[in-house]
């Protein structure tokens, strides 16, 4: 009887600390422009910034300081050429960056160049170096995403894209990390949760939330977000958590195929159609609403929008 209540009160906490950090991702993740500082950070999951700092590592596997600074030099080196007309200064204010000298430090420390040659040649040239290396692993699901892209500097296919103010979304989610099948079992959790909770999971809509560029983050290390949409208010519990995903102007498009495919679609909306466009990526991940969800239907195909944050480019 007490092992047994021993491992209940273990997992309960175990559920709180994962809410608390959870609440803390959201925070981080809606403004890297924000100043993040550990102490408010640390008061907003209600923790002493000791406890916090160590909890935090425990759950991300990373420290506070290096998982900020990561987010903020990865979306930095996407902003640079999703929009190639964004001033550098204004990229690193984006970012979090007080300077454009800090910013440029800390962008050549963490990936070799600066800013400016990285707009040249340096994007093109590491994605072609890491995806060379990443294609010959046979442990890759997205081998055959890398062979394709190796080299290639067109856009798969034509792609159709609307603009559209969408509403926000209310709903529940579970963090992964690693873009591969194993977010399968993440979506049945996600989703036996909403059953326990009394929501009529096949009525609601499925969302995937998408917080890394695979060509530059390894397919292990991409950060995924398994959402489900609330038809009312809801509290986080039992290792799922709640928020809200932002409104506003979306650009639209339409795909479908099976696992692995989405990633076309997202090159050739980031790299192709994005930065010939009146419009520039907003500072906040994209998502894709399923329409068919191939993580839990037996065809393993889907059918789905992607949607892609933005605001008109300012002439």
């Amino acid at each position: 009887m007490c092992y047994f209540f021993a491992m209940s009160l273990r997992r309960t906490t175990a559920y709180e600390h994962q809410t608390r950090i959870n609440e803390v991702l959201y925070l981080i993740h809606a403004d890297l422009s924000a100043s993040l500082d550990i102490g408010r950070l640390a008061q907003n999951a209600c923790y002493s910034p000791y406890h916090f700092q160590r909890i935090f590592r425990q759950i991300t596997g990373e420290s506070v300081h290096d998982y900020i600074r990561r987010c903020r030099l990865e979306w930095a080196a996407n902003l640079l050429i999703y929009n190639p007309n964004m001033a550098i200064v204004e990229v690193a204010g984006e970012c979090g960056f007080q300077s454009n000298a800090a910013f440029n430090h800390a962008f050549k420390a963490y990936f070799g160049c600066s800013p400016t040659y990285w707009r040249r040649e340096g994007y093109a040239n590491r994605s072609r170096t890491l995806k060379a290396a990443w294609s010959e692993s046979e442990r890759n699901p997205l081998q055959r995403y890398y062979r394709d892209t190796l080299d290639s500097v067109q856009p798969s296919v034509s792609r159709k894209v609307e603009i559209r103010r969408l509403t926000s979304v209310p709903v529940a989610y579970i963090r992964h990390v690693g873009y591969d099948p194993r977010i399968s079992e993440v979506w049945a959790q996600l989703l036996d949760w909403g059953v326990a909770q009394g929501i009529d999971v096949d009525a609601q809509a499925m969302i995937g939330l998408h917080h890394s560029n695979p060509d530059l983050v390894a397919f292990d290390q991409c950060r995924y977000v398994a959402c489900l949409a609330l038809p009312e208010p809801i509290y986080p519990s039992d290792g799922v958590g709640v928020m809200e995903i932002p409104g506003g102007l979306y650009a639209c498009c339409r795909g479908e195929g099976m696992f692995g495919d989405l990633l076309y679609l997202m090159r050739d909306l980031y790299r192709h159609w994005l930065p010939a466009s009146d419009y520039q990526a907003r500072s906040l991940p994209p998502y894709a609403l399923y329409h068919d969800n191939h993580f839990i239907n037996q065809s393993g195909h889907f059918s789905l929008e992607f949607r892609i944050p933005v605001t008109r480019k300012i002439v």
